[in-house]
């Protein structure tokens, strides 16, 4: 899954879009239904500078809203593409 995460384009040269189910960090559940990874170097004054193998988040873009970029912790994650993750450790 995080492999496929990761991809900008799929084999087709089409763009990666993919959909989420997640818990927030107050319990409730969140859903994205058209996300891709991130093609900007967003947040922060230098850019996004985040290691996913250090703290566990990826930064995608909402493609329902305007492409505005947010960042999702791996280990909130339950649903991708309509798929249950099962968090292993």
């Amino acid at each position: 899954m995080f492999a496929e995460i990761h991809q900008d384009t799929r084999g087709s040269g089409q763009v990666h879009t993919f959909g989420l189910k997640y818990v927030k960090k107050d319990s409730t559940v969140g859903q994205k239904a058209r996300v891709r990874k991130c093609s900007k170097n967003l947040p922060g004054e230098r850019g996004y500078r985040g290691n996913i193998n250090l703290n566990h988040v990826l930064l995608l873009e909402n493609l329902e809203n305007n492409n505005k970029p947010f960042e999702i912790c791996i280990d909130l994650i339950t649903h991708y593409n309509g798929l249950r993750v099962v968090h292993t450790f």
